[in-house]
């Protein structure tokens, strides 16, 4: 009998741990209006914005222990691509890099390396079955990975009037405030591979608020007071796609 409430015990106590680190689905993250973005550029018929999730209510909001993330130095960078040019495009992510106003640059992250610069310590009680371990942080370590690779942005072929989005994860210095200077440089491949090459400037601290609205990098304006979508608003799902409703200005 002993035996048995012991290992009644045991199953409550695992089961609380599983609770604790997948207590919550990710989130659906909304894809805005692409005016909306401050940092964003066209190029034939292309036209990417870049956002990156720098303060602690970006990441926090995201991602399963997303407020650690800048602390532990990593920058989520999400990526929106709305493909109305006459041909196919393709993105590979590890194409993307951070340059810094010094010309340091860092290249864009795997998922799992991404995961590995927030991965909580796990004793050796804990290891047992690798990042699902028995312990409480490596149920945490299990939804922080599943966060980071459901979101990541994915290599694929964009087909004409459809779009994509997901993250980039870039390694960033620890405890580092400001990004002021830094820009995301990146191809994308089109018919007969040929390369439209993006350099998209991008700005923030984690302790004033990104503004929205700025003109974008190839020299439209978007027009004065709130931006409303011609059409369904587009999601965030599996893989980051989504079709194309409106017809976008540029």
């Amino acid at each position: 009998m002993r035996l048995r409430g012991m290992e009644r015990l045991s199953g409550l106590w695992l089961l609380a741990l599983f609770a604790v680190g997948c207590s919550r689905a990710p989130v659906v993250i909304p894809l805005e209006p692409m005016e909306v973005y401050a940092f964003r550029q066209t190029q034939g018929g292309v036209r990417v914005a870049v956002d990156p999730f720098f303060t602690v209510e970006q990441t926090r909001g995201a991602f399963h222990g997303g407020e650690e993330f800048a602390e532990k130095g990593l920058l989520p960078l999400r990526v929106i691509i709305e493909n109305t040019s006459p041909g196919d495009i393709t993105v590979h992510p590890r194409d993307f890099q951070l340059v810094r106003p010094s010309g340091q640059t860092e290249v864009a992250l795997s998922a799992y390396d991404a995961f590995a610069r927030v991965r909580l310590a796990v004793g050796w009680w804990g290891l047992g079955a690798g990042v699902v371990g028995g312990s409480v942080p490596a149920y945490r370590n299990e939804a922080r990975l599943k966060d980071i690779e459901a979101r990541a942005l994915r290599e694929t072929t964009i087909p004409a009037g459809t779009s994509v989005s997901g993250f980039v994860y870039f390694a960033l210095a620890e405890n580092e405030l400001n990004l002021a200077g830094s820009r995301v440089v990146f191809p994308l491949r089109g018919p007969a591979n040929r390369e439209l090459v993006y350099e998209i400037p991008i700005a923030g601290r984690r302790d004033i608020p990104i503004p929205t609205g700025r003109p974008d990098t190839a020299g439209s304006t978007p027009p004065p007071g709130p931006v409303t979508p011609q059409g369904p608003s587009r999601t965030e799902g599996t893989g980051g796609r989504g079709v194309i409703i409106r017809s976008p200005a540029q």
